[in-house]
């Protein structure tokens, strides 16, 4: 059961202060004492009070300045008791002491009754609400990242120390600032279209660098959270909330992690090229020692000649596939700069068919090792799908567009070794929140090529490894491991990205966006 509120009554007339106990003991537990310095002391041992009644007119110590003494150590509501005549004191009463209510005597019980209820409601709420400004001030405090409030003046009202050091201030030297006054690490401008965008958006998220003092140290990262508060419909909301987390350690955790990743990537690189250049020099050096074997004989027969020729053939071939893999090694490295021009996207593509269409056919053929029968039981079937009509450009390198839809369609075949249908999808995309699509993209629009296949899908491993250079589950022989590579550094250079979508059994589509060019 809850203990009653206690209300304490201070008045040298000992029957006014029996008066008091009979009317309020049974709703509240009563305190009554003659002496101020009694009530000051049962006030500061932590007596919790939720109404104190104290007469003015007291010989030792007069109201006003008994409650300008309590004032800062207890939220009792404070209520004065004098006689009906004397009213004279109120206004310095009421000034000094933070008077709530005043009780006349002589006493009406319902009115004493009234005022004491409402007093106790008032000190209940005050008490409530102080306990809420400790849990927040406490929350403030000891939060893991920086925290601050603007009012409607965009003012700094709230602030904990992490968001106050962040500026290389204490949180005094914040408060009643704006952020233009304060703010080292965004100029003017940025600072009025952050204000603009949140008006738009009402909450957005942005990564911050702060440049260390000593070049030496690392920067710090923050990432930044900036929301409007208190958003009435139909009105223009402007007191906000700044959220900074400190990201630093997650930045260098992922800068270690792509170290990583590359040392991975070289490692292998190194085994993929020596791969690939052993059996080239395996090839080249087995052709050649038998061709010298044969040379060695003192007359040759038209069939040892024609040996020697074959295996000279096949010593021409590797070397040639030794000098197109260097190319397309120095290629990568170099990452040329593309030979960008107007495009028109669905008319290059469409022209492309033949050819995608044949190459990937003879791959196909050539994978099942000249079985004519099971090429034509389990074909490849290309189809285009153009969305757009004729006339769309595009700035790009058209021989690198041309190579990038090849080497997506090539992968999709590789993906279907039973044979299967590749889809070709050609569509305009418009984006509006690159964060929430997952996009490195700017706001706008773009042609959207979109490579889809029936084949074997990709776990999410797999899919997160794609893009490294040489790497590849193909067989040996099948692959080099540059072609998605490539691809991302095409789009990438174009001013466009790549998106993956894949599941293991179903198939793969991959999407590449390209910006539609505004005249």
């Amino acid at each position: 059961m809850n203990a009653l509120p206690a209300i304490l009554v201070v008045d040298d007339d000992p029957k006014i202060l029996q008066e008091f106990k009979q009317m309020l003991e049974d709703q509240f537990c009563v305190y009554i004492t003659q002496s101020p310095h009694c009530a000051l002391d049962m006030i500061k041992r932590g007596v919790h009070f939720s109404a104190i009644l104290y007469n003015y007119f007291m010989p030792v110590m007069y109201g006003n300045v008994f409650f300008a003494r309590v004032r800062n150590i207890t939220v009792a509501t404070r209520i004065l008791l004098s006689s009906k005549d004397r009213t004279d004191f109120l206004i310095s009463a009421l000034n000094q002491g933070g008077i709530s209510f005043f009780i006349s005597k002589p006493l009406d019980p319902l009115e004493v009754k009234e005022i004491v209820q409402r007093a106790v409601a008032r000190s209940q709420y005050r008490r409530q609400l102080r306990h809420e400004q400790i849990l927040l001030k406490g929350l403030l405090d000891h939060l893991p990242y920086g925290l601050a409030f603007k009012d409607e003046q965009g003012k700094f009202t709230k602030m904990n120390e992490l968001a106050a050091a962040r500026r290389g201030l204490t949180v005094q030297e914040c408060l009643g600032k704006t952020e233009e006054e304060i703010e080292p690490s965004f100029k003017p401008q940025e600072l009025s279209a952050f204000k603009e965008r949140l008006q738009k958006e009402e909450r957005f998220v942005a990564t911050l660098e702060v440049p260390a003092a000593d070049i030496h140290q690392p920067s710090q990262w923050f990432l930044i959270t900036r929301l409007l508060l208190g958003r009435v419909k139909g009105e223009i909301a402007h007191s906000s909330v700044i959220m900074e987390l400190d990201i630093t350690e997650q930045k260098m955790l992922e800068a270690k992690l792509q170290h990583a990743e590359k040392l991975q990537a070289l490692g292998t690189m190194a085994g993929s090229i020596a791969h690939d250049f052993n059996n080239l020099l395996t090839t080249m050096m087995g052709s050649l020692e038998l061709s010298e074997q044969l040379l060695m004989q003192d007359q040759l027969q038209e069939k040892q000649i024609i040996s020697i020729k074959r295996l000279l053939v096949n010593t021409l071939a590797a070397a040639q596939k030794g000098a197109v893999l260097t190319e397309r090694l120095l290629s990568f490295s170099r990452r040329k700069k593309l030979s960008l021009q107007e495009v028109d996207v669905v008319k290059q593509v469409k022209e492309n068919y033949e050819l995608l269409s044949q190459t990937l056919s003879m791959r196909h053929a050539s994978r099942l090792k000249g079985d004519k029968k099971a090429a034509i039981k389990e074909s490849i079937y290309l189809d285009i799908r153009c969305q757009l009509p004729m006339g769309v450009l595009i700035k790009t390198d058209p021989s690198q567009l041309e190579l990038a839809v090849m080497n997506l369609c090539i992968n999709s075949a590789d993906a279907m070794p039973h044979g299967g249908k590749i889809m070709v999808i050609l569509h305009k995309e418009t984006i509006t929140d690159p964060v929430n699509h997952n996009h490195q993209l700017s706001c706008g629009d773009y042609v959207v090529i979109t490579v889809k296949d029936e084949g074997e899908g990709m776990s999410a491993e797999t899919i997160a490894h794609i893009f490294e250079p040489f790497f590849t589950t193909k067989e040996a022989g099948w692959g080099t491991g540059l072609g998605l590579a490539m691809v991302y550094g095409f789009a990438q250079q174009s001013g466009g990205d790549v998106m993956v979508k894949s599941q293991a059994g179903v198939g793969t589509a991959i999407s590449i966006y390209l910006p539609i060019l505004v005249n």
